[in-house]
């Protein structure tokens, strides 16, 4: 199976190697197998087992763990939680895509275990690569979605070479701007979906029920975004879903929230959770 999967890995990599650069020594990759990658000047990055390619070049030990990214990866499979979202995403790309003939080539930058991006390449003819600096989340991601590529890897020494990506999807999750903008196509998009204000309120207030729990500021973060890249649409997503058993499983430790909430608190979140607010703004962006 691991052969298997490796192999896949290296074939799906094959056509477009001429992507990827060294994160290194940023020169061009030119050789594949299925147990490794190397570049021009012979830097060496191994496939893993489950397929994914390990591009960090410093260690990196995160907060993150196998049970976040089982929560999400249970919430995401067995729920409709992100289903609007995803149905706009994948809107907007065909938009994009309309009148090409070469399939689209789409980064998760950030992406986790690895759902979202199959949901939103699957049942099309685009060439998704996801990469997370979590190596827990790739490694669940490339271990269940094989029509994709999984790196591990920085976002801000990521494996592409310049103007390479036609969208970048950066979904609840930090950003690299400069790094975005650098491996965009002069005409490629940048699809951000931040958190709003009522973002899982109904849980926040449960969690931080004597303190305060502040979000980043919007406009913050459109200033951010506004340096780098030109804003072409800002969609408000705002709707109210009942908590099933199989959401009010995964939903509390689906995010960091639940690392900052005493057992009492996370215990209440369990017993009274009836509904749930995803409050999302979507921003498209152009590169500069």
């Amino acid at each position: 199976m691991s052969i298997h999967r490796r192999e896949r890995s290296a074939a799906l990599i094959y056509p477009y190697i001429h992507m990827l650069k060294c994160p290194i020594c940023h020169r061009t990759m030119t050789t594949i197998s299925r147990d490794n990658i190397q570049c021009s000047s012979r830097h060496t990055f191994d496939l893993a087992r489950q397929g994914y390619i390990n591009f960090m070049t410093r260690f990196f030990k995160g907060s993150y763990d196998k049970r976040l990214f089982t929560a999400k990866r249970n919430i995401l499979s067995q729920t409709a939680i992100y289903t609007p979202l995803i149905d706009i995403i994948r809107d907007w790309i065909e938009g994009y895509s309309n009148g090409s003939c070469q399939p689209l080539h789409i980064l998760d930058a950030g992406a986790g275990e690895g759902s979202l991006l199959k949901q939103i390449t699957q049942n099309t003819s685009a060439v998704g690569w996801g990469i997370d600096i979590a190596k827990e989340g790739i490694t669940m991601a490339s271990s269940a979605y094989e029509q994709q590529v999984w790196f591990v890897g920085d976002l801000a020494y990521s494996p592409f070479a310049e103007g390479q990506l036609d969208v970048i999807l950066n979904i609840l999750s930090p950003s690299n701007y400069e790094e975005f903008g650098r491996v965009l196509k002069k005409d490629g998009w940048i699809i951000k979906v931040i958190p709003r204000d009522r973002y899982l309120m109904e849980m926040r207030e449960l969690l931080f029920r004597d303190r305060s729990h502040q979000l980043d500021s919007r406009e913050d973060v459109l200033n951010r975004f506004s340096k780098h890249h030109h804003l072409i649409d800002s969609i408000p997503l705002t709707y109210i879903l009942p908590v099933t058993e199989v959401m009010l499983n995964s939903l509390i430790h689906m995010t960091p929230l639940s690392w900052h909430g005493t057992e009492s608190a996370i215990a209440s979140v369990q017993e009274t959770l009836s509904q749930i607010t995803i409050d999302l703004e979507i921003l498209v962006g152009k590169r500069r």
